[in-house]
């Protein structure tokens, strides 16, 4: 059996200690008889990176400074060594791994611990009582076998010694060295060029100040979901309900459907943004965070709570998802294929597979991203090994993404830029939800019923198209000028409806027993804003903001008697869900920033917002008279307008920690969906009540810290609003609006350690809670549960077992919530449960990767939020949770 030890590079974001001292390069050519040389230990403390400068030389002056060296005071020291057993290294490996490469040296028995010692850019490691007996007898070299390592060379030295050098090519490498069994493990990074800064030290955000900041200087709560953060959460799910719901504190937890219903920031609605272009709608089925793959994603920034920034009725937060960027040089492609299947039935349709392939490159002035990815349909099973009915959103569907993006640097200071992205979601399937459940007494489960293949007038699926262009100059008169233009679409038709039976005979006479949903909108815009600095420390950030969208959600009426004998999905009619109308929402805003001093930073701002709308006569939804056919409603204009203001300030008491305070508004009118289509008989739409604004006051106080091994953050928060939108549940799992006053409050903390640079741990904590005065009498009732979700906690631990061989287990805690069953705004609790995941990935070769997730490991049964409120005739909604899934993953980029 062979023993043996290894030198490796880390990868990004591991702790390294660094073997680098100024000035050492001196002091060991200079070394004699009484200088020791001392082992260097897992124990023995080393300098760190930023306390230390790097020297930079050349490959040609290090080796002559090697060769200088002079070594007899070694050669004394080791006399009393030579009796002992002399181990023979016979073989020389590189493996190529995520960071860099791994040496290993092939033994037969132990190696003792080396001596270490730093020359120029050169780490140096002699091994004692050993010899290097190659089968060609000489020496090892390899040049330049990672990015940042120039050289790397094992050697025999006399008196029984082997030097392994490993040479950076700016700067010393950086290392820690660690006893393991039988061997010696060394764990190099490329060193950093004295001077040079890592840009990951700083995480920067833009969305939510609009310009590029410090995240420590923000006064707000902010997360930030890097790229590979995502890739790793997108083995357990490839919809980003579930990788929000999971790593952003204050959102909800994870749906069943994937659908933002019952999944709010804060107990309100949510921005959400593609590089900048809205998502949401007026009229909103929750289907926003279905328009793109997380495979044309490159991060994600959340800012929580209200913003009288953007606007766009943003009382919650936003959401800012950030597409792929290309490489800054050269041609890079990538190619990824992810095989998923059921590990609890283990029927055939529970296996799916996925297909992501990806071109950047950049030539010259030009840079570009060419992204598509494909993931086919498979059925999803609950931990009882029972079908999932199809939820027309996230089970049994196929999704297909297309990413497009060039990029012109028409100077140096001015940028063109113009992105493409096309997500389509198809969920075509031979199953429904069974419609027998609803005879069965007590709270049942929703079931599936195959009815075979389906011939559709209208195919159910969802269609987002996003156009964007955007233009950048650097420096105009002093300022820098950022302008966007964008279009986008939305298509969608839902899965078949079958409401027969459910209702008394003669009950809404109008309506239709057998129909799809659909949601026909388009949005058009721009910004365009102004950054000028009137000195180093006080800035204006000043613009408008432009939005139209039209809106049109007609039912779909199918002929009962074509689809129960032939399967045909025949279109008969077209009632009103919600009419057509349309939205136009202006903006004009100024941000101040002033930074008083090095520890203090103020900001402020004012935002005149003017929101019109335009709803032509329309016929009422046939759902909105029980007895007879559904009033006809007079149309007109609906207008609203006000100003909004945030004002925050942060304190770093030391460069580490920063202290935060804001007060923000947030406007926004309601969603025109929830109230179009069941006004009273002789409503005029120009004076109702539920059509008015509502203005959300935030305050808002937490603190963060971010050191080398330690990130921690917490904050609290209140909000209130005259004329908020509160649901009321009934027994049938219907809703109502409310409009009465509101107000949230909650607290959200999170962490990050590494410990060391093998291990790694943290999580999230959020709780928020919130009511509603029904009759405006100071007599407060809970919100429901719809709109505000209960305690969850993420908990995490991932350990890099062997050096490109990581490891994470993760779970999440989501509590229980009576409050509002209690209070009778609800016909249902929250009952809690605990869901644990397992994530594994490996490096394979110098830029291939092979990964493995395992949804639901401990295969719990559980019903997430937004089944938990599918009560009575609901209950066809009353989806279980996935069981246990895996899947497995190989990547290469080349």
């Amino acid at each position: 059996m062979s023993h043996w030890f290894s030198v490796g590079v880390l990868g990004v974001g591991a702790i390294a200690v660094v073997m680098a001292q100024p000035g050492l390069a001196d002091e060991i050519l200079s070394t004699t008889s009484d200088t020791e040389i001392s082992p260097i230990t897992s124990e023995t403390e080393i300098p760190r990176l930023q306390n230390t400068e790097a020297i930079a030389t050349t490959v040609d002056e290090w080796a002559s400074q090697i060769s200088a060296q002079d070594i007899g005071g070694i050669e004394a020291r080791e006399t009393d060594l030579l009796s002992q057993a002399i181990v023979q290294i016979t073989g020389v490996r590189l493996v190529p791994t995520e960071g860099g490469v791994e040496i290993v040296l092939e033994t037969a028995e132990q190696l003792p611990t080396p001596a270490t010692s730093v020359v120029g850019n050169a780490l140096v490691a002699d091994i004692a009582n050993a010899t290097l007996v190659l089968p060609d007898g000489g020496e090892f070299q390899e040049v330049s076998p990672a990015e940042g390592i120039a050289l790397i060379s094992v050697a025999n030295l006399p008196n029984n010694r082997v030097r392994v050098s490993v040479t950076g090519q700016d700067a010393p490498p950086v290392a820690e060295i660690t006893t393991v069994e039988q061997g010696l493990a060394f764990s190099i990074a490329p060193g950093v060029e004295a001077g040079a800064t890592d840009s990951d030290a700083i995480q920067v955000v833009v969305t939510a100040t609009r310009t590029e900041e410090d995240i420590l200087n923000v006064p707000r709560s902010v997360t930030v979901i890097e790229r590979e953060e995502i890739e790793e959460a997108s083995l357990l799910s490839n919809n980003l309900s579930s990788i929000l719901g999971t790593l952003v504190p204050g959102f909800g937890p994870p749906t069943a459907t994937g659908s933002t219903r019952a999944q709010n920031l804060r107990g309100r609605a949510a921005l959400i943004l593609i590089d900048g272009i809205p998502q949401n709608t007026n009229t909103s089925f929750g289907t926003e965070l279905f328009a793109i793959d997380p495979t044309a994603i490159e991060r994600i920034e959340v800012v929580r709570g209200p913003s009288a920034i953007y606007g766009n009725g943003a009382t919650g937060g936003i959401i800012n998802i950030i597409t792929r960027r290309p490489v800054e040089e050269g041609l890079e492609s990538e190619v990824a294929l992810t095989l998923t299947s059921d590990l609890v039935s283990q029927e055939e349709d529970g296996f799916g597979y996925g297909l992501e392939y990806g071109f950047s490159g950049r030539d010259g002035n030009t840079d570009f991203r060419l992204g598509a990815s494909f993931d086919s349909a498979r059925a999803l099973f609950d931990a009882d090994g029972d079908r999932i009915p199809p939820n027309g959103l996230s089970n049994d569907n196929r999704l297909l993404n297309l990413l497009a993006r060039v990029g012109v640097d028409i100077t140096d200071e001015q940028r063109l830029e113009v992105t493409y992205n096309i997500f389509n979601n198809n969920f075509d399937s031979n199953f429904i939800s069974d419609p027998a459940i609803l005879q069965i007494p007590g709270e049942q489960k929703a079931g599936a019923l195959e009815v075979g293949d389906i011939t559709y007038d209208e195919s159910p699926e969802q269609t987002v198209q996003n156009l964007n262009l955007t233009y950048s100059h650097e420096n105009i008169l002093g300022s820098q000028l950022d302008a966007q233009v964008y279009y986008r679409t939305t298509d969608l038709v839902q899965v078949i409806g079958d409401i027969r039976g459910l209702f008394p005979p003669g009950a809404f006479p109008d309506a239709p027993q057998l129909f799809q949903t659909t949601l026909d909108a388009s949005v058009f815009g721009g910004r365009l804003q102004l950054d000028t600095p009137f000195s180093e420390s006080f800035s204006l950030l000043w613009g408008l903001d432009y939005n139209y969208e039209e809106n049109e959600a007609p039912f779909i009426a199918l002929d009962p008697d074509a689809f129960d004998q032939n399967r045909e999905a025949r279109i008969i009619g077209n009632p009103t869900q919600t009419p057509f109308y349309s939205l136009d929402s202006l903006g004009l805003f100024a941000q101040m920033r002033w930074d008083i001093s090095d520890r203090l930073l103020f900001s402020g701002g004012l935002r005149y917002e003017n929101i019109t709308a335009e709803v032509d006569d329309y016929t009422a939804s046939p759902f909105s008279n029980a007895v007879g056919s559904p009033p006809d409603i007079q149309g007109g204009q609906i207008n609203a307008d006000d100003v909004v203001f945030n004002v925050g300030v942060v304190y770093n008491p030391i460069p580490d920690i920063g202290i935060f305070a804001n007060f923000a508004q947030g406007f926004s009118i309601p969603g025109l969906d929830e109230v179009l289509g069941f006004l009273p008989a002789g409503t005029n739409v120009e004076d109702s009540f539920s059509l008015e604004p509502q203005k959300v006051n935030n305050y808002e106080i937490g603190v963060r810290g971010v050191w080398d091994d330690l990130q921690l953050s917490l904050a609290g928060f209140f909000n209130e609003s005259q004329l908020g939108s509160a649901l009321i549940v009934d027994p049938n799992g219907f809703t109502d609006v409310v409009r009465a006053p509101q107000r949230n409050y909650g607290v959200e903390f999170t962490a990050d350690w590494s410990p060391s640079d093998r291990w790694q741990l943290g999580g999230a904590l959020t709780w928020n809670e919130g009511e509603f005065d029904a009759q405006d009498d100071g007599s407060y009732l809970a919100l429901s549960s719809v709109d505000v979700q209960p305690l969850s906690l993420t908990l995490y631990v991932e350990n890099e077992t062997l050096p490109g061989w990581r490891n994470r287990l993760q779970t999440l805690v989501v509590g229980g919530r009576d409050r509002a069953f209690d209070d009778g705004v609800d016909q249902f609790d929250v009952t809690g449960y605990t869901v644990l995941d397992f994530i594994s990935s490996v490096s394979l070769g110098e830029a291939g990767r092979l990964e493995l997730g395992i949804q639901n490991l401990l295969n719990e049964q559980y019903f997430p939020v937004d089944s938990q409120e599918r009560i009575g005739i609901q209950e066809t909604r009353r989806y279980a949770a996935q069981g246990r899934a895996i899947s497995l993953r190989y990547a290469i980029t080349f």
